[in-house]
């Protein structure tokens, strides 16, 4: 793929345009920053994927522990999970040896203020933003001991999925600009208010780890970073707010598309072949959160 990494993109902006709800201060086109809505058949529900947020740390020496606990999960449970590891909080600032900083404002933002945590224990996770946390904590899990069982009840109560979703990510060479679209199909009526969520990560990132005071890794892999979300991050973007009802069979289509800015300090080191995008639909309440389903594609297929 020709390009990969993109110039000429506007100092500090992401995004080239956006669903069309989502106000973004740059030029967009209608063709390529609009959603819709239509009437179809009812899909047989697809099989439910659990969203699992992590808390990682280059400064957490128990971390890589919980950063294996998380793929031995993945291979025991394939297709059913989706990863996003949030560097927020305690323990992330870069050590002299890293040639990256992993911290943004969104995963912090995130953190305080969907998550409802100034910091969180290291490693921690949170299962579909269900109550599932301990030691005092609403979402966090910590330890990565208790991580099995708590997938295992995410994935118990919520085997399917009142909404399907369907997402492709393609590069657009004319433009310099990649092209992400979701299509959300209910498979049953929907009273409350769902939020589409789309957040970018990356694989596959070597830099320095610590694990003791003493032994700090500089060739780690890193794996599912969170870089940026592409919608709202702590609200996502209300799907159909003018319905109080969607029916069995309604479907929300949205387009959106972002360039990668090489002249932004963190963006320029992106490799988006290694990169993913995740989309999810959560619940718009402060006292619900939950995620209804997940599914995720390489930003590059």
């Amino acid at each position: 793929m020709r390009k990969i990494l993109i110039g000429a993109a506007s100092a500090g902006l992401l995004f080239a345009a956006s669903c069309k709800e989502h106000g973004v201060p740059i030029n967009i086109t209608e063709d390529l920053s609009k959603d819709s809505t239509s009437v179809g058949a009812v899909e047989e529900p697809q099989k439910k994927r659990v969203l699992i947020e992590e808390l990682s740390g280059v400064r957490c020496v128990v971390c890589p522990k919980g950063a294996e606990k998380l793929k031995e999960l993945e291979t025991q449970h394939p297709g059913r999970v989706s990863i996003v590891s949030l560097h927020a909080g305690d323990l992330t600032t870069p050590l002299s040896e890293s040639h990256q900083d992993f911290r943004t404002e969104d995963g912090e933002n995130l953190l305080k203020q969907t998550l409802g945590e100034k910091s969180g224990s290291k490693p921690s996770s949170v299962f579909d933003r269900l109550p599932f946390g301990n030691q005092g904590y609403k979402y966090l899990v910590n330890g990565y001991m208790d991580w099995p069982d708590r997938l295992s009840k995410a994935l118990d109560m919520n085997p399917t999925t009142p909404v399907n979703i369907a997402l492709t990510s393609v590069y657009d060479d004319a433009k310099e600009e990649y092209v992400i679209e979701v299509t959300v199909k209910y498979t049953k009526a929907v009273n409350e208010q769902y939020a589409l969520n789309l957040f970018l990560t990356e694989d596959k990132i070597i830099d320095a780890q610590e694990f003791s005071s003493t032994n700090i890794q500089e060739d780690y892999e890193f794996n599912h970073v969170f870089r940026k979300s592409i919608t709202p991050v702590v609200t996502g973007k209300p799907i159909l707010p003018d319905m109080d009802t969607k029916e069995a069979g309604r479907i929300y289509w949205c387009r959106t598309t972002f360039k990668i800015d090489k002249t932004d300090e963190k963006q320029r080191l992106w490799n988006p072949a290694n990169m993913k995008v995740t989309a999810f639909a959560s619940i718009m309440d402060p006292n619900n959160k939950r995620v209804i389903q997940v599914q995720e594609t390489k930003l590059v297929p």
